[in-house]
């Protein structure tokens, strides 16, 4: 990217910029190339400003919240990377409606709930990532979903202009929203239930430990690669065709989970990309169930 369009930017903006920032430092993955230019927005302004730049000067943009759910491939991203995950952290409780401003972690987001008495979210315990990606990808797990108890969302248009949506005016399905493409989530409110605070916590540690057995938190991983087939188990379809432990380079297929892929130490996108193949080609050839991805991969070769 041309030397004024980076200046352009840094001027326009009160937050951090930086120049081929390594975007293994912010995926979960730890893995990833280097981004053309990393904006760390301070609050709206940056965000529009931000927006409003990469429209002018025709850059693309990638929104990064917590990193998780994201593949990097290792050219890195030409473009902007707008990093959400120190932005939006209000957290409030409105009678029995919770703002979740889109920076705030999930984990933040469930404490909160037990505090305040309040049940419906016990299901994204260790479930990691922010409301703005939990979002926009419709985060599940255990028969639950964000849209369940969604009521609105704030929302900036790629055009830079602030929209309400409400719950009824969205379309959610698995992994999958309708908010515009290119939005930014600024914030989220939930409808929630009152609730015994010591069931509540029961249920929070329940679902945490379970989770921690089940799945290969000790590892870095982009949480589950493929999205469950319909009436089916992605995990389940590796584990029959015998692929859990299966490594190329520093990549390996958890042995404790199959819809898992877990990085080594130094695992490469193209590591990871191979043995997504690997995995997709056996089980079709197996069971002829096509595997698609839920983990998003983005970026240059």
């Amino acid at each position: 990217m041309e030397r004024e369009k980076k200046g352009a930017l840094e001027q326009q903006i009160r937050g951090r910029v930086r120049y081929g920032e390594p975007l293994d430092k912010h995926t979960s993955f730890g893995i990833g190339g280097p981004a053309d230019i990393m904006v760390f927005p301070e609050g709206l302004e940056d965000v529009q400003a931000t927006l409003t730049f990469c429209r002018s000067a025709q850059v693309p943009y990638l929104v990064l919240g917590g990193g998780s759910n994201l593949l990097v491939r290792d050219g890195g991203f030409r473009g902007v990377v707008l990093h959400m995950g120190g932005v939006f952290p209000q957290l409030a409780c409105e009678e029995m409606r919770i703002r979740a401003g889109a920076g705030v972690r999930l984990s933040r987001l469930v404490a909160f709930c037990s505090r305040q008495g309040l049940a419906g979210m016990e299901w994204l315990a260790g479930i990691p990532g922010t409301v703005g990606g939990a979002v926009k990808g419709n985060a599940g797990a255990g028969g639950g979903c964000i849209a369940d108890h969604l009521a609105e969302v704030r929302l900036l248009l790629p055009e830079g202009d602030e929209h309400i949506f409400s719950r009824d005016q969205l379309e959610f399905s698995y992994r999958r929203s309708s908010l515009p493409a290119g939005c930014v989530v600024v914030e989220a409110n939930f409808d929630l239930e009152r609730g015994d605070p010591v069931e509540i916590r029961r249920r929070v540690s329940e679902n945490l430990l379970e989770r921690n057995r089940r799945q290969p938190v000790e590892w870095r991983s982009a949480g589950s690669i493929f999205k469950n087939p319909p009436g089916d188990y992605a995990g389940r379809l590796v584990e029959k065709v015998k692929l859990k432990g299966t490594r190329i380079g520093d990549a390996c297929i958890s042995p404790k989970h199959g819809n898992f892929i877990i990085n080594l130490g130094r695992a490469t996108a193209v590591d990871v990309l191979a043995l997504i193949r690997v995995v997709q080609r056996r089980v079709h050839e197996d069971t002829g169930v096509e595997l698609e991805l839920e983990v998003q991969a983005v970026g240059e070769e």
